[in-house]
């Protein structure tokens, strides 16, 4: 489907997900997929750090449940995980991936809604790359 098509009507988009051995210092990684509606939930929600998103997810989505679509998952080191899908509808501004690390940091990235990717959680933190 086109992009400017999907954009309009919406769609989906797949992402694969590769966990090193050692992922989060050898522990579970809790990962949020966020697809964003509101460009100034948007401007929020990139200013927040992971460990702020998971302590206060209950209340992001409480007051900003009509501008967030959300997917969680929890995987652990070495795992091996199926290729995975978020749908989206019309008006999707970005898809953030939150990623509960032990470490300090961000462990956020932000995605266009109609790139596909893939999400590496390594040891200390995790990356996204189209």
């Amino acid at each position: 489907m086109p992009t400017k098509v999907r954009s309009m009507f919406g769609g989906g988009t797949e992402f694969r997900v590769n966990i090193a051995p050692n992922a989060n210092e050898n522990s579970a990684v809790a990962v949020d997929a966020l697809v964003v509606y509101d460009a100034k939930v948007l401007d929020l929600l990139l200013k927040t750090k992971s460990s702020d998103w998971f302590a206060k997810k209950q209340q992001f989505l409480s007051d900003y449940r009509d501008a967030i679509d959300i997917k969680s998952w929890e995987w652990i080191p070495s795992q091996a995980v199926p290729k995975q899908s978020l749908e989206y509808h019309a008006g999707a501004k970005k898809v953030l991936v939150f990623a509960d690390y032990s470490t300090a940091g961000d462990h956020r990235a932000a995605i266009d809604p109609q790139q596909t990717f893939t999400l590496y959680l390594d040891t200390l933190d995790m990356k996204v790359t189209p």
